[in-house]
């Protein structure tokens, strides 16, 4: 398949520069020479070497959890557990950072590797105690340089444990110095309408510095139990530093770090910053960095959906009118929408409180849809108590998989951002448009797999809510 690829490649270049050899015989047009030109120098993220891609979902592998009494279904069915491997008690993340081919094990797996001599992580929150110490480890016995960004609400909650990692230093022999981590925080800098929001980007850098070889993740969960226990999507790639791709998130890393005052200040500095970057931008994937190109995201993403068939959602937080707009619009035009949310917003509708994570007002959202025929499933996760939960799991996965009538009109858009205003206007977030084959494969599967084998239909769930 490879060697077909590159024949492929070599035929198309063949075929280009005769092209060009006849234009120049026969005088056409210079806007048409213009065209050519800027059709040969497209590009494709999985043109540049090396390069991979790798989607990979929590997907947790739990145990099955069985209620004290068996309790009846809306539609009068008994019920004697809960679904497994939608539903996730705490103490099973033990087990699953045992799992391989997991995000978990794939992120200890690039801090461990010798080739890795510089991180840049970016996260809400970072409360994974074992990814944590696979840093200091690494800090350690490698003197890894580390620089960490963290949401400012940090500081009310956990801070100090992320600022253990600057104990970690210890000098050796070889080493040409001591590498203190550097812990930042963000979000909230601003006045008015020019506050930021929440510092809500997902993201790993692996050696921003370095020619060549370079790596880079986002996702939807964040540095805790996003890695193992939540339902999480989370994309690993490995690239090249001259890419448009890696480029435009050294724009971001440089923003977040020195630009991040106030949201005009970090867009003017986004868009200046890309405006530099010399590779041609790609055409199988691009990214957005909000609060900078808001805009564009959502845009890029009504376009997607006014032009598909069929839509496949998921996501935590429900709540940008835009986007219910659009849904309304592809909805009416006989468009074919399936949702997959957390159980939370199910509660949150039937007992109308805002129950978990989610807000009343987002029930409403999804119970208007429905009566306009929205297909909708809920994936039911744990919560220690009833109201006021302290410890939950959630369904977080924030993605939309778009299918067209065409065999090649398909997308996903997905990245740190919720499905809400504040997302794509005040936040920092990193979205993604992906026209890969192989990642929206990949996605179809997930989705069958959330819709068929974990998530609960309305009419299949409890008739009240009890914990197993």
């Amino acid at each position: 398949m490879k060697m077909a690829y590159h024949n492929l490649k070599a035929n198309k270049l063949k075929s280009t520069k005769k092209f060009h050899k006849i234009s120049t015989f026969l005088f056409l047009p210079i806007f048409l020479v213009s065209l050519i030109s800027i059709n040969a120098h497209a590009k494709k993220l999985s043109d540049y070497t090396p390069y991979n891609y790798d989607v990979l979902f929590t997907n947790p592998d739990c145990k099955e959890h069985t209620y004290k009494d068996p309790i009846n279904s809306v539609k009068g069915k008994l019920i004697y557990n809960k679904p497994k491997n939608a539903y996730c008690k705490p103490e099973e993340n033990k087990k699953v950072e045992e799992q391989k081919h997991t995000p978990f094990y794939r992120i200890k797996e690039w801090i461990r590797d010798p080739e890795t001599k510089e991180i840049f992580m970016a996260y809400l929150s970072f409360s994974k105690k074992a990814i944590r110490d696979e840093l200091c480890t690494a800090i350690k016995e490698r003197g890894l340089k580390l620089t960490l960004i963290v949401d400012k609400n940090n500081k009310k909650r956990g801070m100090e444990s992320l600022l253990d990692l600057k104990s970690c230093p210890a000098f050796r022999i070889g080493q040409d110095g001591i590498s203190i981590p550097e812990v930042l925080t963000r979000g909230g800098e601003g006045r008015g309408k020019n506050k930021i929001g929440f510092a809500h980007n997902k993201l790993i850098l692996i050696n921003p510095h370095q020619k060549g070889k370079v790596k880079l993740a986002f996702s939807s969960g964040n540095m805790s139990n996003g890695t193992t226990t939540h339902h999480e999507n989370w994309h690993f790639i490995t690239t090249n530093s001259e890419s448009y791709f890696f480029q435009s998130h050294l724009c971001l890393k440089k923003g977040l770090l020195d630009h991040a005052s106030s949201i005009d200040v970090f867009t003017k500095f986004i868009k200046e910053c890309r405006a530099t970057i010399e590779a041609p931008e790609e055409t199988d994937i691009k990214a957005f960095f909000v609060p900078a190109e808001g805009k564009e995201a959502m845009e890029a993403l009504k376009s997607e959906m006014g032009h598909a068939s069929e839509i496949r959602m998921a996501t935590h937080r429900f709540s940008s009118k835009e986007i219910i707009a659009s849904m309304d619009e592809a909805l009416e035009r006989g468009a074919h929408i399936q949702f997959v949310f957390d159980d939370d917003l199910y509660w949150t509708s039937k007992l109308k409180r805002g129950m978990g994570r989610n807000l009343y007002r987002e029930a409403v959202h999804v119970d208007n849809l429905i009566q306009k025929g929205l297909k909708v499933k809920y994936i039911e996760t744990f919560a220690d108590s009833v109201f006021g939960a302290r410890k939950v799991q959630l369904q977080h996965n924030k993605f939309l998989i778009f299918t067209g009538p065409m065999h090649d009109s398909y997308s996903v858009f997905t990245g740190a951002g919720n499905l809400t205003g504040a997302a794509f206007q005040k936040n920092f977030e990193n979205f993604y448009l992906i026209k890969d084959p192989a990642v929206y494969f990949m996605f179809r599967l997930q989705y069958y797999k959330f819709w068929n084998d974990m998530g609960t239909a309305a009419e299949d769930m409890p008739e009240r809510l009890v914990l197993p």
